[in-house]
């Protein structure tokens, strides 16, 4: 009844300073437009010294890319402009009002990347240069007749088609308007994104990814444990004046970082005459996320390549009860992650990171590596997300709960170095949502027995008559965590009258390291124990009861796995199930973009290493020998996986397919149907039971489009009511 309504209230998407010495904060957030059928990204500026000033939201168009230059005087734009029959690129540099400098990129390269494991976009530190990634043309006349046809990977899932990642550097003189756009060719085994300047200009740090031995590359989207590493790039300077503007020029490249490492997020502090590089790190191979660390490197001019030594931030195993259990950021740090304000003693970087079932606010010691939290405890569920910061003693977020939508909160370190927080903008909720949401309550509950099991409870604060019918949704992943953010879809479920319940079972980030590696081997098995023990025991609570249509789940890939395995091994409890994209049998995985998941997961080797670095010997790497699938392979996995139950299986399910999907062959959930089907024509006492499959062209593992995404809550949301009791 609300989902229409829920999703198009806009959530946060980025902020930053536009001058960090100044007050005005430029944010943009998302929506969807039911009407148009798209996302609609809006953006407007705020002066966060007089927030009663009125400021309207503006649509972004088409600018995919954006981003200022260190002294906040200058900003680049990258626009995509999409006519009839083609696309046409443009670079523009504004110095204020006007523009300083562009350029018609379209035959120079293909699109621009804007996704968060490879794009780059930065000023040099004279800005008078900027720094990209997009995707390099296909070679002509190379002499080889079959050049068009010979197969290159792609980066898989959420980043399809994506195979030539290249730097381009577009340089200007403001004074003439010269200019020079130079491709970066760089002999090395890797592929370049996340590149920014060094405080010198002479250098380039960047996010190398790199081949398998077996020439595949592997899907990167969700995962932190591929073949990455930190680089140095050599610059030469550009002469503005000579030939044409598209140039090629080498570039020698050093690799910082071990074999063993995955490496990802370059950043750069310059303080006191000594700049700082740092980044983030996980274990090549193993769990696809795990626990982060904290990396720092003195890259001050000059200085050669030497031992990067322990981490800043190292791994967390047992933590304590209530105490830092690791390191659990996004993908990436944020674009400006430092604070000096003159409260603290050396410098501090700012991130948001998984604890437990939250996302908190986390300041690090760029000194030490101490790390504090700086979420306040108002008992709201908050969960943060850090969008950057000033460089001084201010901090821009966002923040929500399972009930409370989303808002941009300001931070501003005091002279006593504590932090204090404010609203500084927030959405217009119509007036019946917010009645409705304010009907609603959120709790966190320990599940005894299965620590670290816990899970989220969104549930109606008025008791009704009877307990409201419970819908479990576990996580996908595995190596996820359903945090306490708003939902438009959960939130409008819960106000159709359910109890939901989203379970962190073991291998949830967030709760140390070891609970990750926990689970590997232990998929199907410890995972599908948490979430039914967590099933029992809201219903020994109250929370929930058991019986027919008063228990549901449903869940997205991992999250769909462990759904099939819930409704196949305990067949009584559940009476309907929705699964999006689920996998269902793990040995039949030929066109996953992330092979290794199958083997790591359940408990079988995928050898992961990637080139070494400048301090490493190449004697002492051992080579990867490529994982082949074979019949013991197979059983084992095959016997972990849900198609196992299949004959066991009473529930009704509901079954959402992306047909593009790279991640969970489509063939799974259309085999699952399948044998549902057929198992419907054999077994008795299930006349009442229903196997539906709706299949969505085009969209791909998320499920995310704005059709997709709506025909989905619906589609599971009428299939719930009609068999609830």
């Amino acid at each position: 009844m609300y989902y229409n309504e829920l999703t198009g209230i806009p959530v946060p998407s980025s902020a930053q300073f536009l001058n960090r010495a100044a007050n005005v904060i430029q944010i943009t957030s998302t929506l969807h437009d039911h009407v148009r059928n798209i996302k609609r990204n809006i953006t407007k500026s705020i002066d966060v010294n007089d927030l009663s000033s009125p400021q309207i939201w503006q649509e972004i168009g088409d600018m995919i890319g954006f981003c200022l230059s260190p002294s906040g005087t200058r900003r680049a734009v990258l626009r995509e402009v999409k006519a009839q029959t083609d696309t046409k690129r443009y670079i523009e540099i504004w110095r204020d009002t006007q523009i300083e400098a562009s350029a018609d990129v379209t035959d120079a390269h293909g699109g621009f990347y804007t996704d968060e494991h490879l794009s780059s976009l930065a000023f040099s530190p004279s800005e008078t240069s900027l720094i990209y990634t997009a995707e390099a043309n296909i070679p002509k006349d190379t002499g080889d007749p079959y050049h068009r046809f010979r197969f290159t990977p792609h980066f898989g899932e959420g980043i399809a088609g994506k195979k030539r990642p290249t730097l381009f550097i577009y340089s200007w003189n403001p004074i003439d308007s010269t200019r020079k756009l130079t491709t970066l060719s760089v002999s090395s085994p890797a592929l370049f994104g996340q590149a920014i300047f060094s405080p010198d200009g002479n250098s380039i740090y960047a996010t190398g990814y790199e081949y398998t031995s077996d020439g595949r590359l592997l899907g990167v989207k969700g995962c932190l444990n591929r073949p990455t590493g930190i680089w140095q790039l050599s610059v030469t300077s550009v002469d503005l004046t000579s030939g044409d503007l598209l140039q090629t020029l080498s570039s020698a490249a050093t690799k910082l970082t071990p074999s063993y490492l995955s490496c990802r997020s370059p950043r750069i502090l310059s303080h006191n005459g000594t700049s700082t590089l740092f980044w983030l790190a996980c274990h090549t191979g193993g769990a696809h996320a795990s626990t982060s660390m904290l990396y720092s490197h003195n890259i001050d001019t000059n200085a050669s390549p030497n031992s990067i030594g322990s981490p800043l931030v190292d791994l967390v195993f047992d933590p304590l009860d209530g105490a830092f259990p690791g390191l659990y950021p996004d993908f990436n740090l944020p674009l400006f992650p430092f604070v000096q304000p003159a409260s603290l003693s050396s410098p501090g970087l700012i991130t948001h990171s998984t604890w437990r079932s939250r996302s908190t606010v986390l300041l690090i010691s760029t000194n030490d590596g101490t790390v504090t939290d700086l979420t306040p405890e108002d008992g709201n569920l908050y969960s943060w997300r850090v969008h950057g910061t000033d460089g001084q003693a201010r901090v821009i977020c966002s923040r929500s709960s399972p009930v409370t939508v989303h808002k941009f909160v300001m931070g501003k370190f005091n002279e006593t170095g504590e932090i204090e927080w404010r609203v500084i903008e927030k959405p217009v909720v119509p007036e019946a949502v917010q009645h409705a949401l304010s009907g609603l309550r959120a709790s966190i509950i320990q599940i005894p027995g299965r620590s670290p099991t816990e899970t989220i409870v969104i549930q109606e604060k008025t008791p009704t008559s009877r307990v409201p019918p419970c819908v479990t949704a576990p996580h996908g992943g595995p190596h996820a965590t359903t945090m306490t953010t708003f939902s438009p879809a959960t939130v409008a479920l819960a106000l159709e009258g359910y109890t939901i319940s989203l379970p962190n079972h073991t291998g949830s980030l967030g709760f140390g390291e070891t609970s990750v590696r926990a689970l590997l081997g232990n998929c199907g098995t410890l995972d599908v124990g948490d979430c039914i023990a967590t099933t029992r025991h809201l219903v020994s609570l109250g929370i929930s009861e058991d019986g027919p249509g008063r228990q549901f789940v449903s869940g997205g890939s991992h999250g769909g796995f462990l759904s099939a395995h819930l409704i196949g091994q305990f067949p009584d409890v559940y009476t309907a199930a929705v699964m999006r994209n689920p996998v269902i049998s793990g040995g039949e995985m030929s066109s996953t973009d992330i092979p290794d998941w199958y083997y790591a997961e359940f408990g079988l080797p995928y050898p992961l290493t990637s080139s070494v670095s400048a301090t490493e010997s190449p004697a002492s790497k051992s080579p990867a020998s490529p994982q082949i699938m074979t019949p013991e392979t197979f059983t084992r996995i095959h016997n972990a996986s849900p198609i196992v139950h299949v004959g066991a299986v009473r529930a009704s399910v509901l079954l959402l397919v992306g047909k593009s999907d790279l991640r969970v062959a489509p063939t799974q959930g259309i085999e699952y149907y399948h044998a549902l089907k057929g198992q419907r024509g054999v077994q008795k006492g299930l006349e009442d039971s229903v196997v539906e499959l709706l299949v969505f062209e085009g969209e791909s593992h998320p499920l995310e489009g704005v059709e997709a995404s709506r025909v989905g809550y619906e589609a599971g949301r009428d299939f719930f009511a009609a068999r609830r009791k």
